[in-house]
């Protein structure tokens, strides 16, 4: 700040001392010329006064009988007197001139006659001579007789007869003019120097009028350099620089408009670039890093921006490679790669390219694509499922219903073996259809859940007794455990019982004969937790997280019927449209603990 404060200063200073200068010149050429053009007005002015004055002289004087001109003293003292100048008379024939001389000893004029002195130097004779030739002249030289430098004006005086007698001489000193020149010479000075400081003062009023403004509207500029876009000029003149300052506070205005939108879209931009899923990095044509967002970073599994370039694996060095040859001039390409924790990612690089060719960087945006793979890989087992789970009871009706169509089955027991086990089959082939569409409906969102108050207990009595008769088969023993409360629920009773089935028909399949199965039901505060727990054989924790997904099955040998594999699956989609949750909890050899939880009504329900 105080070097912009010193940069200013000087600028002022220099301006000021320019106009001071342009001012003092200015003024002393006036001053000059005025001095020299008076000087020659006043000399012009003496001279013409003077020869002016010789006319009127040559005009009253006469000549003698002898035909020469003889001033009387006394006339000539008068002369004297009257014009302020010496009086000098210029005979025609002997070419000297007449003049009075004072009186060494007296100093009396009227002491002595007029006498007669001899034109001697050239100059003189050529003055004199152009005098008697009838000419009015005059001169500014030092002559000898007067022995000083003199202005002269000299006029022809005529005789009787009409010739030229001889001639008037007016002669007065220069130094009388050098007085007068030397009073306009301090009356010049005098000007000037008023003129100057009057000059002087105008110049430091109007630099101050002239720079401030300039000042003002230099710091504003810098300021705008600097990023501060908010400044105004105020207290601007009515002038060309007024309109100036005007016109950048205008500017300044748009500026930070287009400035601010500008940082709205970048905002804009960061926001959406930081919320996509899919990472992004961007360097330009140097390798310098332009962009990176958290999400690359987290998929990459590096902690700063800067180990990109740095940090080592296999990934990122198939990724810099990638970006190498979309600045070497490459064209956009892609690649697989998996990260250090075995992700699966797809990484998509392009240059970014000028209209003139010139690549000014590349950009490159990775996608983790692993949940795309196991959604893939349950896509094929899922149809690989179905279509095994389909060919099964189709496979069992096919190998009855060809021996009946033959002829093979002699006997009625025969025959009725073969409809049970065609009946089985088409049960088996009916409830898997039938669990794959509930499974199609949940999770297309079709199928909807209509909650209503209502109490679990009868519930739970309905569902054991539609699987007591499964459970008798199986020699296991099925029970109800509450702890006799209404236990009043929000829910849908089809719902609730559908998942109450299918958590029964998994324990009993899992429990031994002379185990036992248990359907519970308890307050919990501000939900209601249901569920079945058995004495079976369990499931092994690497199986557990696994027992949602659709068509898993556990360790085929420990069941004791064959499931679709869709039924906890269905259960947990239930649940969660009735707002619940499910969980399961198990321990191999001991049995296994489902729940699930339901919403209680509110109180003015």
């Amino acid at each position: 700040m105080l070097r912009r404060f010193r940069r200013s200063l000087k600028i002022g200073t220099k301006t000021m001392m320019s106009h001071v200068l342009l001012a003092l010149f200015v003024v002393v050429l006036a001053a000059v010329l005025s001095y020299v053009l008076t000087v020659q007005y006043v000399g012009r002015v003496r001279m013409a006064d003077l020869q002016r004055k010789a006319v009127r002289i040559a005009e009253t004087v006469h000549s003698g009988a002898e035909g020469r001109l003889f001033p009387n003293r006394r006339t000539v003292r008068v002369y004297e007197d009257l014009t302020d100048a010496r009086v000098f008379f210029l005979d025609a024939d002997s070419e000297r001139i007449r003049m009075s001389r004072y009186s060494p000893e007296t100093g009396d004029a009227a002491a002595e006659e007029l006498q007669w002195v001899d034109v001697i130097d050239t100059i003189d004779r050529e003055f004199a001579r152009s005098i008697l030739n009838g000419e009015s002249v005059t001169a500014t030289h030092r002559f000898e007789f007067m022995e000083d430098e003199i202005m002269l004006a000299g006029v022809p005086v005529a005789g009787d007869a009409g010739a030229i007698a001889g001639g008037v001489i007016l002669a007065q000193p220069v130094a009388q003019l050098h007085s007068l020149t030397r009073a306009v010479r301090l009356l010049a000075l005098l000007i000037g120097s008023v003129s100057l400081l009057a000059a002087i003062l105008l110049s430091l009023q109007q630099t101050r009028m002239l720079v401030g403004p300039i000042l003002k509207l230099t710091r504003a500029a810098r300021r705008m350099t600097d990023g501060i876009y908010a400044e105004r000029i105020t207290s601007l003149p009515d002038n060309e620089i007024g309109d100036l300052g005007r016109a950048l506070n205008s500017m300044s205005g748009r500026l930070m408009d287009v400035i601010r939108n500008l940082r709205k879209e970048r905002d804009k931009l960061e926001w959406v670039i930081k919320g996509i899923g899919e990472g992004l990095v961007a360097v330009d044509a140097n390798w310098n890093l332009v962009h990176v967002n958290a999400a690359f970073l987290e998929l990459m599994e590096l902690e700063r921006p800067g180990d990109i370039q740095a940090a080592e694996g296999v990934a990122l060095g198939m990724i810099r490679a990638m970006l190498d040859r979309c600045l070497a001039g490459g064209p956009a390409e892609s690649l697989e790669c998996r990260n250090p924790s075995g992700r699966a990612l797809h990484a998509e690089a392009s240059p970014i390219v000028e209209d003139d060719g010139k690549i000014l960087g590349t950009v490159c945006m990775l996608r983790d694509v692993s949940e795309a793979e196991r959604m893939e890989q349950l896509r094929r087992e899922y149809v690989a499922n179905v279509s095994h789970e389909l060919r099964t009871p189709l496979t069992g009706i096919r190998g009855m219903v060809e021996p009946l169509i033959d002829g093979c089955m002699d006997t009625e027991e025969e025959r009725q073996e073969s409809y049970r086990v065609i009946l089985r089959e088409t049960m088996r082939l009916e409830k898997l259809v039938g669990e794959m569409l509930d499974m199609s409906r949940l999770q297309d969102g079709r199928l909807t859940v209509e909650l209503e108050p209502m109490e679990l207990p009868g519930i739970l009595h309905a569902a054991v007794r539609g699987m007591q008769p499964i459970a008798d088969e199986a020699g296991v023993t099925l029970s109800i455990e509450t702890d006799g409360s209404p236990l009043a629920c929000m829910g849908n009773e089809d719902r609730i019982t559908q998942v109450l089935v299918i958590l029964l028909d998994n324990a009993l399949s899992f429990t031994p004969a002379g185990g036992s199965v248990t359907v519970f039901a308890r307050d919990e505060g501000d939900r209601l937790a249901v569920g079945v727990r058995d004495t079976g054989c369990g499931i092994e924790p690497k199986d557990l997280p696994m027992i949602w997904e659709r068509f898993y099955k556990a360790d085929k040998s420990r069941m004791r019927t064959t499931g679709t594999g869709l039924g906890l699956a269905i259960a947990k989609l239930v649940t969660r449209m009735m707002g619940g949750t499910i969980d399961a909890k198990s321990e191999p050899g001991k049995g296994s603990e489902f729940t699930f939880t339901l919403k209680k009504p509110a109180r003015d329900q």
